[in-house]
C-alpha cells in the first residue's frame, strides 16, 4: 500500500491496518525461526509498512493537536510581553 492510499484511510482503518501488520510480523518471525519463511524480504516489507502506518498516524495526530492549540500571538510578541 502506498503512502497516498494510507493518508486517504480513516483513523480507525489505519489502526486496524497497524494491528494486522503487527500480527503478520509475529507470524513471519515464527516462520523465520522455524525455517519455513519462503522470502525474508516479506518481513522487511512488513516492517516498512508498519513504519509508514505509524508515521501517518502520528502526523494525523499532530495535525489535530496543532489545530486545537492555535496561538493568536506570534512567539516574538509573547516574549516581549513577558519582559
Amino acid at each position: 500500500m502506498k503512502v497516498r492510499e494510507i493518508r486517504d484511510l480513516s483513523p480507525e482503518d489505519v489502526k486496524a491496518r497497524i494491528n494486522d501488520t503487527r500480527r503478520e510480523m509475529v507470524e513471519l518471525r515464527f516462520q523465520m525461526a522455524a525455517h519455513k519463511l519462503e522470502s525474508p524480504a516479506r518481513l522487511r516489507l512488513a516492517r516498512r509498512q508498519l513504519s509508514r502506518l505509524l508515521t501517518i498516524q502520528t502526523e494525523a495526530g499532530k495535525k489535530v493537536d496543532s489545530k486545537e492549540n492555535v496561538e493568536t500571538k506570534p512567539k516574538a510578541a509573547k516574549a516581549a510581553a513577558k519582559k
